[in-house]
C-alpha cells in the first residue's frame, strides 16, 4: 500500500478501532536529549550551523498495557517556493510496545556538514499515520551572511526588557505600569516586554523568539514562544509575552528571572520579585555577550529642531571652520530644497556624501553625528542616526562573506550616516587583486549611484590615504562632493577640552595642577605628529591624573572620612605622577672609545672638507660624556652641524639608518644635530 498519496482511499482503521491518537509534531534540529525524553523544539534555524533537520511525530498509544502493535507510519519534507518542492519521502513501519503510553517516530533529512544541505527559506514536514494525514508543521531556515555566536549576533539586538503585569488578554501599551517587584496576592499575569532591533534589514527573516520564567531553584514555571517576520523595512519589533493566572495568587512569593533565547542563544536575563509590595521600576538586565548588568531603556524620540542643531554645532570647542563650512552646506541644502518647492528640477539630486579628513580626535565623529540630525531636520533622511564602522567590519575573510557584510552594514545605516573610519584601509593596494577591501569600494559605488537613498556616506582618515583611497576606483571621488578638513587642535582649545572632561568625569583641577596640565598639553602639541590624539590625548591626560587622585587618597587610612569636596579636587602632586609616566630615562651606557675613534678616523681620512672635519672635531670634544653616552643609544653618531647643506660626495661615505633628524632636548649644545649612521659597505 502507497503512504500519504493524494489517491482516495479509506484508512486502514475505522475511527472507532484506531489504536492510536495523534499528539503532536515538533521539529528540532539538536539530537542532544533534555529532560523528559525532549529535544530543543524550534521553527528557525541559521543555515551555518544547521546539519540534519528533524521531525518528531508523536501519537497516543491506545492499545497501552494491552498488546503490541505496528503502525504504518510515513514523512514528507516540502520547500515552499511558487509550487511546492519534495525535499524527502520517509515511509516506515513500526513496532508500537503496550509499555509505552506515547510513541514517538523521529527522523530527519540533511547533511552532517553545517550550512550544504539546507538553504534559506520556508519548509514544512507533513506527517502520515496508515495512510491518514495528521498533521503539517513549517520551519524557517535563516541566512544572515555569517554564523550566529554567542558574541555576534548578527540578526538582532535587544534594546529594551521590562516586566509589567496585566490579564490574560494583555494590557494596551498606554496603560502599562512597569515594576520590579510585584504584589504575591494581586498579581495575574506577569508580562516581559522585549524590545529588538533589526540588524538584519537588508532580508526578511523570521524571528524566533522564546520566553521562560524561573523560579529562584531553577524550575521552569513557564515558556512562550513567540514568531514574528520581520520584514526589509522594519526597525525592530516590541515583543509581549506573559505566564500566570486570570486567578490572582498563581504567583508564590519568590525570585524570579525572565530570560529571553534566540536560535539557542541566551540574549537577555531580568530578575524580578514576588512579595508582599509592588514597586515600580525597571531592574538591571544581564546580557551574556557583554558578561555585565546593564540598564535597557527605550530609545527616545528626538525633539530637537534644526536650529537646535546648529546651536549645539556652534557649542563645540574649536572647529570654527568646519562649522562655517557645515552653515554654508546646511544653508545651500535648503536652498536647493527651495527650488524644487519653485519647480526646478535639480535633476542631479542634493548630494549628502562627505569626506572627512583630519587627525585622530579632532571631532570627526562627533560632526558626523550633528550632520546626521541636520540631514533629519532637513528631511533629507529619515532617522539621522550614525552607524560607524571600519575595515573590520566590512571585509570578509574569505570569499562571499564580504558583500553580505556590506549590505548589513549599508541597511543598519539606511535613515542615516554610515561612518566609514579609516576608509583608506579599503584600498590597501591597485596591484593586490585578492583583496576583498575593492569589492567593498565597488559595493559603495553602486549604492552612492543607484541605491534607494535615504543614506549619507561620510568616509574619514588621513589626507595622503584618502586621496589614494578617492582614486581607487574611478567613480569614487565623483560622489563626494564635500570635503571637510579637521584641523589639529590649538594648545589653548585643549585646554579648554581638559576643563570640559574635568567635568565630565566630576573632577576639579587645582590651580597649579591646571598650569601643569596646560605645560603638558603644549609639550605634546609642540612634538606632535599625525598619530597625535588631540581631544582623545586630553581626555586620556584627565583619566591618569583621576586615577592617580584615587592612590593618593586611598592611601589615607582616614579616606572614608574626608568631605566629599576632597574626592575631586585633582592636585599639582598627581599631575606630576602623571609628567613622570611619561618620561623616560635616557640609558646610562659607556662610550665605546675604539669605535668612537674609529668612526673619527674615517672621517679625517676622507680628501677635502678641512672645516667640516675641524668642526665636527671640536663638536665631538665639546659635547663631552653626555654626548658620547647619547652616541652609544643608537652605536656610531657623527655630531655634524653644518651636514644638512653638504654636497652629495660628503655624504656617500655614510648610509643613514633613520630617516629622521632629531635634536633631542637633552642635547641641547647650541648649532649641534645628531644623526645615527653606520659605516657604509
Amino acid at each position: 500500500m502507497q503512504f500519504g498519496t493524494h489517491q482516495s482511499q479509506p484508512p486502514q482503521e475505522s475511527p472507532e478501532f484506531k489504536r492510536w491518537k495523534f499528539r503532536e509534531l515538533k521539529i528540532y534540529a539538536s539530537t542532544e536529549w533534555l529532560a523528559d525524553n525532549k529535544k530543543k523544539y524550534r521553527q528557525v534555524f541559521d543555515r551555518h550551523e544547521t546539519t540534519y533537520i528533524y521531525a518528531e511525530l508523536s501519537f497516543y498509544n491506545k492499545h497501552f498495557d494491552i498488546e503490541d502493535w505496528e503502525v504504518n507510519v510515513e514523512i514528507r519534507c516540502f520547500a515552499v517556493k511558487k509550487q511546492r518542492k519534495e525535499i524527502c519521502n520517509l515511509p516506515f513501519r513500526r513496532k508500537v510496545s503496550k509499555y509505552d503510553p506515547v510513541g514517538y517516530i523521529r527522523e530527519g533529512w540533511g547533511n552532517k556538514q553545517e550550512g550544504v544541505f539546507w538553504k534559506k527559506g520556508a519548509y514544512y514536514w507533513e506527517a502520515w499515520i496508515e495512510g491518514e494525514k495528521v498533521a503539517t508543521k513549517y520551519f524557517y531556515i535563516e541566512d544572515a551572511g555569517r554564523p550566529l555566536t554567542k558574541i555576534e549576533n548578527p540578526y538582532c539586538q535587544i534594546t529594551s526588557l521590562r516586566m509589567y503585569e496585566g490579564p490574560y488578554d494583555d494590557t494596551p501599551e498606554f496603560e502599562r505600569l512597569y515594576m520590579k517587584h510585584f504584589n504575591g496576592e494581586e498579581t495575574r499575569y506577569i508580562y516581559a516586554e522585549v524590545t529588538l532591533k533589526n540588524l538584519l534589514l537588508s532580508k526578511q527573516w523570521q524571528c524566533e523568539l522564546f520566553i521562560k520564567f524561573y523560579n529562584d531553584a531553577r524550575e521552569l514555571k513557564g515558556q512562550v514562544v513567540r514568531l514574528h517576520r520581520m520584514e526589509k523595512s522594519d526597525d525592530g519589533v516590541k515583543i509581549t509575552a506573559g505566564w500566570g493566572s486570570n486567578v490572582k495568587g498563581s504567583w508564590r512569593n519568590d525570585r524570579y528571572t525572565a530570560e529571553i533565547v534566540f536560535m539557542d542563544q541566551l540574549l537577555a536575563i531580568m530578575p524580578f520579585e514576588v512579595g508582599a509590595d509592588w514597586e515600580e521600576g525597571v531592574n538591571g538586565v544581564w546580557l551574556p555577550d557583554k558578561g555585565q548588568q546593564i540598564f535597557l531603556q527605550p530609545e527616545e524620540e528626538d525633539t530637537e529642531s534644526f536650529v537646535e542643531v546648529l546651536t549645539k554645532l556652534d557649542a563645540l570647542i574649536g572647529l570654527s571652520e568646519i562649522k562655517a563650512k557645515v552653515r554654508e552646506h546646511a544653508q545651500y541644502i535648503q536652498f536647493l530644497q527651495l527650488r524644487k518647492e519653485k519647480g526646478f528640477s535639480e535633476k542631479d539630486g542634493i548630494n549628502v556624501h562627505s569626506v572627512f579628513i583630519g587627525n585622530p580626535g579632532t571631532g570627526k565623529t562627533t560632526v558626523a553625528k550633528m550632520m546626521g540630525r541636520l540631514y533629519k531636520k532637513m528631511g533629507l533622511l529619515s532617522k539621522g542616526h550614525v552607524h560607524e564602522v571600519d575595515r573590520t567590519d566590512l571585509v570578509g575573510e574569505y570569499i562571499g562573506q564580504t558583500a553580505p557584510k556590506v549590505k548589513d552594514a549599508i541597511e543598519m545605516a539606511r535613515g542615516g550616516v554610515l561612518f566609514i573610519d579609516e576608509a583608506y584601509a579599503l584600498a590597501r593596494s591597485a596591484e593586490d587583486s585578492k583583496d576583498f577591501g575593492r569589492e567593498v569600494i565597488e559595493i559603495l559605488v553602486k549604492e552612492l549611484s543607484n541605491g534607494p537613498g535615504d543614506l549619507a556616506v561620510i568616509v574619514a582618515g588621513y589626507p595622503k590615504e584618502m586621496k589614494t583611497f578617492l582614486d581607487s576606483n574611478p567613480g569614487l571621488r565623483s560622489r563626494f562632493k564635500m570635503t571637510f578638513e579637521f584641523p589639529d587642535y590649538l594648545p589653548q582649545e585643549l585646554s579648554l577640552i581638559a576643563d570640559y572632561a574635568c567635568r565630565e568625569k566630576e573632577v576639579m583641577l587645582a590651580k597649579e595642577a591646571k598650569v601643569m596640565v596646560d605645560e603638558l598639553i603644549t609639550d605634546a602639541f609642540r612634538s606632535r605628529d599625525r598619530a597625535f590624539g588631540n581631544a582623545r590625548f586630553v581626555h586620556d591626560l584627565i583619566d591618569k591624573a583621576k586615577i592617580q587622585l584615587g592612590l593618593r587618597l586611598m592611601a589615607d587610612p582616614e579616606v572614608r572620612n574626608m568631605p566629599s569636596e576632597a574626592l575631586k579636587i585633582v592636585l599639582a602632586e598627581d599631575v606630576e605622577k602623571v609628567k613622570l609616566i611619561h618620561k623616560r630615562p635616557l640609558p646610562n651606557i659607556p662610550v665605546d672609545e675604539n669605535l668612537l675613534t674609529q668612526a673619527l678616523h674615517e672621517l679625517d681620512s676622507l680628501i677635502g672638507m678641512q672645516n667640516i672635519k675641524k668642526t665636527s672635531a671640536n663638536s665631538c670634544t665639546s659635547c663631552g660624556t653626555t654626548a658620547k653616552r647619547a652616541a652609544m643609544c643608537w652605536g656610531v653618531f657623527t655630531c655634524i652641524p653644518c651636514l644638512w647643506a653638504t654636497p652629495a660626495p660628503a655624504k656617500q661615505p655614510w648610509r643613514v639608518s633613520s630617516p629622521k633628524y632629531t635634536k633631542p632636548s637633552a642635547y641641547s649644545n647650541a648649532g649641534t644635530w645628531w644623526k645615527p649612521i653606520a659605516r657604509a659597505s
